[in-house]
């Protein structure tokens, strides 16, 4: 096996391992909260299983200062509205940490067009494994911080109706073979 073989299926070991972390959550929070029947989806993490995509970690372009810890929404959405002329989306779902730390995290980053990360918040290295929704509609950035997954009043509205049907970037890779979890 080369080098890039092994990096490769690492990458997604990791991606599956983040995969499974969304699931249990799913899990969880289907036996705790009961969700009409008349909604789109039962939870958060439902919306990931069901939209989500995996993204390929890249190292952060020299021109990219890290923004600020734990601002990533807010991070991502101005970077992505700023230089939305390049072909990148804001990006939100759950990322495992760099090497070392081996953390899932909710997080938000943002994806060129070739379905790569750029993440304007870690600078130091990518994450490991990224696994999210690209969004297309600029309007559904929260430029003011707080994730459209994490945040309740920006939620409720995707659980009850889900997205309009322009929403969403075709970027990034299925979640499974089959293109659905």
């Amino acid at each position: 096996m080369t080098n890039s073989s092994v990096q490769a299926a690492s990458l997604v070991g990791f991606e599956d391992d983040l995969i499974n972390h969304v699931r249990r959550h799913a899990e969880l929070s289907e036996a705790a909260h009961r969700t009409p029947e008349t909604w789109s989806y039962r939870n958060q993490f439902h919306i990931l299983l069901a939209l989500g995509r995996r993204f390929t970690p890249t190292p952060s372009s020299d021109h990219l200062m890290g923004m600020p810890d734990r601002l990533c929404y807010g991070n991502a959405a101005r970077y992505a509205l700023s230089h939305r002329d390049e072909g990148v989306v804001y990006a939100e779902g759950f990322a495992l940490t760099h090497a070392g730390l081996d953390f899932y995290l909710p997080h938000a980053w943002v994806v060129r067009p070739d379905g790569t990360v750029l993440d304007p918040t870690w600078d130091d290295a990518p994450g490991r494994a990224y696994v999210g929704i690209p969004i297309a509609d600029s309007s559904l950035w929260p430029i003011d911080g707080g994730g459209l997954l994490d945040d309740f009043d920006r939620t409720l509205p995707l659980l009850r109706d889900g997205f309009s049907r322009h929403a969403l970037a075709d970027l990034g890779r299925p979640l499974t073979a089959e293109g659905a979890a």
